[in-house]
Order: C-alpha cells, then sequence, then structure tokens
C-alpha cells in the first residue's frame, strides 16, 4: 500500500482514499490504519535512500544539483480543495541529474523540504538546502554542476570554493526557461498595467478562470495576438464593440510589440521544451537563433517604444549568453552533427574572430586531459536489441511515411540555413587522440530527431575516454522546465496534496516518486 501512495500520489492520512477503495474490491470490511501506513512509506524512503546514495557514489559520471523554489499555487486551490489543514505552502526542492551507465538521462529528487519566506533570507535556504543534501548523500566529489534560477544572486561562492576543495570545478548553469519567463515578463509587465489585459479579455469574450494572471505566458501570446490580428482587419469596427473599452492607440503598441517580441521567444522555446527532455547539445544553435531574431528587430525596428524593448530583452539575453557560452558551445561541439564546424560558422559571423572556438577547443582538450589521466575503464559491450514491431500502433510501412513527415532541419531559422551551406574555414593541426580523431572525422547528416547521448553510448568503445566527458556534459541540464512548465509565468506549483503532509513524510512521498521503482523496490506490482 505504501508503495502504491508513493507512486500514485495518494494523501497517506485519509482513512476513505483510492487505497481504501482498492482493497475494498478484494475484503469490503478492510479499514485502513494510516498511521500503519505513513511508517511503512518513511522505512521504504530509509531504505530507498540507502540504495539512491550508494548508486551516486559509485556512479562514474559527474553530477549536477539543481535548487528550485515551489509553491501553492494561489489562484488554483482553495482550503475547500485540499484534505486537511493547509501546513505549508513554499518547498525547497533539491534535484540531481546525471547519466547513468547506459547513457540515459536520469533526474532524481534529494530532498523535497517546506520552508516558510519568514523563516530565513532566501539566500540561507538556498545554501543550507545544497550543502545538508550533498552532505547527506556524500556526493562532494561528486558535483560538477549547479543549476539555478537565473534571476537571483544566491551567494553561492562559499559552497562552490567548499565543493571545489573536495571535487572538482563547479560550473554555475542558470535556467534558460527562467531567462526567457523573465524576458517575457519584460514586455508583459506594461501589458498589465491599467487593467490592460483585463480590457482585452472581455473585449474579446474570454472566460474568467479564476486566475489574476495566466499562468502560462504562451496562453497570454495566444490570446493577445487574436487581439491583434482582429483589430489589424478592423473587427472591432462593427457597431458591437462601441459600449466596449477600447485599449488607445499606444496600448495597442505596447500589445503588438509584446506579441512580435514574445513571438520570437516562443519560436526557439517550442523547439527546445515541447518533447523530450533536451540534451545540452541542442541549445547553442538554437539560442543563436534567437539572438540574431532579436538583433533583427533592434536593427529594422520602428518607433521608440518597440526598439526601447527589444534593446532590454536583448541585453538581457546577451548578460544569458555571455556566462553560458563556454557550457553550451562545448555541448555543441560534442555534437557529432557539428562538430566544430557550427562553432566555426557562428564565430566567423560574429565579431569574436575565432577567438572564442579557440577558447572552447582549449577548454574541451583541458577537460580530455583531466579524464585521460583517470583509470577510465572500458564500457562493457552490450548486445543491441531488436527494435519491436508496432503491432497496435502503426505497421511498418506507416512507421517509414511518418519517418519521411519529419523535417530534416529547421526551415524557419535563416541563420542555420545559412551555416548548411557553410564548408568551414579555419584549419587546426590535429594529433592522435581521441579527440583529435573525432575532430578529423566528417560530421554526421542532420536530424532533428538526433539522439546524441545514444550516439556517444554506441560509439564509447572507440573513444572510451572521449564518450566520459560527453556523457558528463551532454547531460547537463540547462532548464528545468520542459514541455508546458518551461513556459510558467512565475514560480512553479507543487502537487496539491502535499500541503497538508508533515515535513518528513511529504519529503518521503515526493523523493520516493521520483526514484526508479523497479531499482529501489522490486516488485512484480510496478512490472505490472
Amino acid at each position: 500500500m505504501a508503495k502504491v501512495a508513493i507512486g500514485y500520489s495518494i494523501n497517506p492520512t485519509v482513512e476513505n482514499s483510492t487505497i481504501t477503495d482498492m482493497v475494498h474490491i478484494v475484503c469490503p470490511t478492510f479499514t485502513l490504519d494510516t498511521s500503519k501506513l505513513q511508517n511503512a512509506i518513511l522505512q521504504l524512503y530509509q531504505e530507498g535512500k540507502e540504495k539512491i546514495k550508494n548508486l551516486l557514489k559509485d556512479a562514474q559520471g559527474k553530477l549536477t544539483l539543481s535548487c528550485e523554489w515551489m509553491v501553492l499555487g494561489d489562484w488554483k486551490w482553495t482550503s475547500e480543495d485540499i484534505v486537511g489543514p493547509i501546513l505549508h505552502q513554499d518547498f525547497m526542492v533539491i534535484s540531481v541529474y546525471f547519466a547513468d551507465e547506459d547513457f540515459k538521462m536520469m533526474k532524481w529528487i534529494l530532498a523535497y523540504h517546506p520552508h516558510s519566506p519568514e523563516d530565513m533570507k532566501v539566500k540561507d535556504v538556498y545554501l543550507d538546502s545544497l550543502k545538508n543534501v550533498v552532505k547527506d548523500y556524500e556526493i562532494e566529489s561528486k558535483v560538477s554542476t549547479l543549476l539555478v534560477p537565473n534571476n537571483l544572486d544566491l551567494g553561492l561562492d562559499g559552497f562552490i570554493k567548499w565543493i571545489e576543495e573536495r571535487g572538482p570545478n563547479v560550473f554555475l548553469i542558470y535556467c534558460c526557461s527562467d531567462m526567457f519567463r523573465l524576458m517575457v515578463d519584460d514586455m508583459y509587465k506594461d501589458v498589465r498595467m491599467s487593467c490592460l489585459m483585463d480590457r482585452v479579455r472581455i473585449l474579446l469574450g474570454w472566460e474568467s478562470d479564476g486566475r489574476l494572471y495566466p499562468t502560462h505566458w504562451t496562453y497570454t501570446l495566444n490570446k493577445l495576438q487574436t487581439a491583434v490580428d482582429m483589430e489589424a482587419k478592423d473587427v472591432f469596427e462593427d457597431e458591437k464593440y462601441d459600449y466596449y473599452d477600447y485599449p488607445s492607440d499606444e496600448e495597442w503598441i505596447r500589445i503588438r510589440t509584446f506579441c512580435k517580441l514574445t513571438g520570437c521567444i516562443y519560436k526557439v522555446a517550442k523547439e527546445l521544451f515541447d518533447g523530450e527532455y533536451p540534451t545540452a547539445n541542442v541549445y547553442f544553435h538554437l539560442l543563436v537563433e534567437l539572438k540574431v531574431m532579436l538583433r533583427k528587430e533592434v536593427k529594422n525596428g520602428d518607433g521608440d517604444y518597440f526598439l526601447g524593448k527589444a534593446k532590454e530583452i536583448l541585453e538581457r539575453f546577451d548578460k544569458y549568453w555571455d556566462e553560458m557560452f563556454l557550457v553550451l558551445a562545448t555541448a555543441s561541439v560534442l555534437d557529432p552533427r557539428f562538430k566544430l564546424k557550427y562553432l566555426d560558422f557562428y564565430c566567423s559571423k560574429s565579431s569574436d574572430q575565432g577567438s572564442k572556438a579557440e577558447t572552447v577547443v582549449d577548454y574541451l582538450r583541458s577537460l580530455y586531459s583531466c579524464y585521460a589521466a583517470r583509470d577510465i575503464r572500458p564500457l562493457p559491450e552490450r548486445a543491441v536489441e531488436p527494435t519491436p514491431r508496432c503491432i497496435f500502433y502503426m505497421f511498418e510501412d506507416e512507421l517509414e511515411e511518418e519517418e519521411e513527415k519529419k523535417p530534416d532541419g529547421y526551415g524557419d531559422f535563416a541563420f542555420f540555413q545559412e551555416y548548411l551551406k557553410f564548408g568551414g574555414c579555419c584549419s587546426r593541426e590535429f594529433h592522435e587522440s581521441e579527440l583529435d580523431s573525432y575532430f578529423k572525422e566528417p560530421v554526421l547528416e542532420l536530424k532533428k530527431d538526433f539522439d546524441a547521448l545514444e550516439w556517444w553510448r554506441k560509439e564509447s568503445s572507440k573513444y572510451p575516454i572521449l564518450s566520459r566527458v560527453a556523457r558528463d556534459i551532454l547531460s547537463i541540464p540547462i532548464s528545468r522546465g520542459t514541455s508546458t512548465r518551461a513556459y510558467v509565468a512565475d514560480k512553479r506549483e507543487c502537487p496539491e496534496f502535499i500541503v497538508a503532509l508533515e515535513g518528513k513524510l511529504l519529503n518521503a512521498m515526493m523523493c520516493g516518486e521520483s526514484w526508479p521503482a523497479t531499482l529501489i523496490w522490486p516488485s512484480r506490482y510496478f512490472e505490472t
């Protein structure tokens, strides 16, 4: 029952729950002892935690820790929706990301603790949470990267120094989806003024769902773009709109500016976040595309307000780009579809004149040398499993038809299309290391659904050292959110059932749910 409660996020403090209903099917007289169930959950958590701790300590790869503040959604849940008292509304979540020995991306929650913003300073909450987790799981020598919010100065210098005294140098990674959200908010704050959003909503007859502001900025973009399209077609000239509080000319400029610039951001965001979790190699060329689009808007934009906003968000983007360039470019070079070719192309079009490209190559050589100095054991050969025939979903000819429909490149991205015509311009002297052999070989054919980690797994016998480097770099998460979670307008929301749970119990529930069930708690139940 504890496994069911954890696996299906069932409140274990409630007697009449889904668990009770399930057991009543075979035992109508059953009465759930919630205290025993809670103790069983805590026991499972402790057993699982020891196994997770050993797995992380024994792992050959490096780890990324992320910290995130989760909140109880102030618009979505009310006290009537939640079973039990609301004990907590703010939570600090510490997660670990890495690629395992099979080059598969893993994300496990290591701590999910309630915090009150009034208890201590925000910096102290982040610092204490990170340090406690690192000590508790004994991974001081494993942490090489920290994924942190984009808009907070967390004062992590002391923590980073403490980690580096025990292990590798530590990279700070700033969340990409946070950066997009802040860019959007730079423009949206002007649209919120004077109740403009409410007036547009009423003008178009949007249904109010009880929230003060939309929780996903793509929702705002979609609705405001609808208003812009209708205004361009003079739909609002109809007399039925005479009694509405119509936006002024200045307000329409704000709305059009938001739609045009946020549209550029969304064009790139949907490539990054709508689908499977992207590995680090896909960010560089897509963010270059956003950089090119924003600079084009600054160059060709019309009107003081539009130009001011375009410059404002471009400045925020450039700051992020400068801070993240080395990690993103290194990951791009470790993508066999690009290697050095895309980096050379980008630098040939920028004012860096190749200096940044050489910095990336030097860093990668230094990183390779560090890995080569270790005792790297070759990964065991694994039999390739045959691809199962999709009997229930599509036949073989349908699969081939689906493959033909997939685009091979980014047709809407002008800079990338120019890159595809690029033949290369930078000559370098290569020696016979794995890294040089990798550089010498031609780039692979461009396919958007390419799995870089899987390619490195298959090539690990050929590149036993470089494949480890690639595994650790490509598994660095550049964004905490994917899919719809990447578009939230503010802090992400916690599951509603945990706000009524005691701290140790909710931590056990949330951590246990993220851990691999078949690894931690082997059971025929989970296989079924």
